[in-house]
């Protein structure tokens, strides 16, 4: 463990999240840490996570840049929701504007024994960095006390979205802002397609990780996960006093060749900051992945 790494501290969590934790995420971290020892790297073990983390740095990087592009801070203490591994909170930690993470986890396993060596992996500001073993429900904090509030796949794991987004809510600062990276589908997607993407069984091998029985029907649904349009993303924020804008991640094939090699990503910030300005709220940007969009949501002034 670094030795600048504070210990973690622990916060409420609901009867759901906890039983999730002991039954699947501690499983899985175990299962992955028992390949680390056996000389497996941590990127093969964890997978998406870890493989996806230069991705992850970039659209974060974007967001920052994007609300500095429109005048809005992006400094100050901050939380990664449903953290995992840490990633976000590691990406969090070296902006020299952020002077604290809280990375909120429920599984105390990946809090205590697989953060740590992520940690350790991307260089992360560790003093900086709060572990917390809790959902993302029950945040300790005093209100108005958080600056901005990240997301990496984790809401969408939310038992109620909506009591989730106004304890966000809560704790953000009048000028607060939630980055939500995470799983939406284009509004066309009638709730029979969404439906049908929470029935489909998990592979043998997630199953084997989350120590779940070989041959049993388990579902993304029993996992506690739900799927939206980013339609109904940006009614769940906007009723719970958030302004969204949402970008699109995307990019024209036949000319990745040429465009790989001019500053793309910049350039979408740029362009969608201006286009913001005269009120354009679904944007664009520079990016490879197709079932997940980026979200900054700005905290509305009452």
């Amino acid at each position: 463990m670094p030795t600048n790494l504070p210990e973690e501290i622990h916060w409420g969590m609901t009867e759901l999240a906890h039983n999730v934790a002991m039954h699947a995420m501690d499983n899985r971290a175990n299962v992955e840490l028992e390949a680390v020892e056996k000389g497996e790297s941590l990127d093969k073990v964890h997978g998406q996570a870890l493989r996806d983390y230069e991705q992850f740095n970039q659209l974060i990087s974007g967001a920052f840049s994007f609300l500095t592009k429109i005048k809005h801070s992006t400094g100050g203490i901050s939380i990664d929701m449903g953290s995992g591994t840490g990633v976000g909170a590691c990406i969090l930690s070296k902006f020299r504007t952020i002077n604290k993470v809280y990375a909120v986890e429920f599984s105390n396993h990946f809090v205590r024994n697989v953060m740590p060596l992520v940690f350790e992996k991307y260089n992360a500001e560790c003093e900086k960095i709060q572990r917390v073993v809790s959902d993302f429900n029950h945040l300790e904090v005093e209100k108005d006390s958080i600056d901005i509030i990240l997301d990496i796949d984790s809401f969408h794991h939310s038992e109620d979205l909506d009591f989730t987004l106004k304890e966000c809510g809560r704790v953000l600062g009048s000028k607060g802002v939630i980055i939500a990276i995470d799983r939406a589908w284009p509004d066309s997607c009638g709730q029979d397609e969404l439906d049908a993407k929470l029935d489909v069984d998990f592979p043998d091998s997630l199953k084997e990780k989350y120590g779940i029985p070989q041959g049993k029907l388990f579902t993304r649904r029993d996992f506690g996960e739900h799927e939206y349009t980013i339609q109904q993303w940006f009614t769940y924020f906007k009723n719970n006093g958030f302004e969204p804008v949402v970008f699109h991640l995307s990019h024209p094939p036949t000319l990745n060749r040429i465009w790989l090699r001019l500053p793309t990503f910049e350039f979408s910030m740029v362009l969608s900051s201006l286009l913001y300005k005269v009120g354009f709220r679904r944007l664009w940007a520079y990016g490879f992945t197709k079932a997940r969009v980026m979200f900054v949501c700005r905290k509305m002034t009452r």
